[in-house]
């Protein structure tokens, strides 16, 4: 069976213009970074690259499977000031 796997993303835009590009990570995997044109594309490129992470390190995919949802988790939000 297949579990799907619920990650937060950071999506940065880096450039200007015809230049303007996408950088992305995952919160919980910061070492995995990729990028992209469109954020589409940097999505799609995240994956690729976090399947190949989770090939090399099995073990931590199925951390990811154990940890349970609850109110003390942290936050990610964005406040202005």
């Amino acid at each position: 069976m297949d579990h799907k796997l619920e990650i937060d993303i950071v999506i940065t835009p880096e450039g200007e213009g015809e230049n303007k590009i996408y950088s992305i990570s995952s919160i919980q995997f910061p070492n995995v970074v990729t990028q992209g044109n469109t954020i589409e594309q940097a999505k799609s490129r995240l994956k690729e690259a976090l399947d190949l992470y989770f090939e090399e390190a099995p073990e931590e995919k199925k951390i990811l499977f154990t940890i349970k949802s609850d109110e003390t988790m942290p936050l990610i939000s964005r406040m202005f000031l």
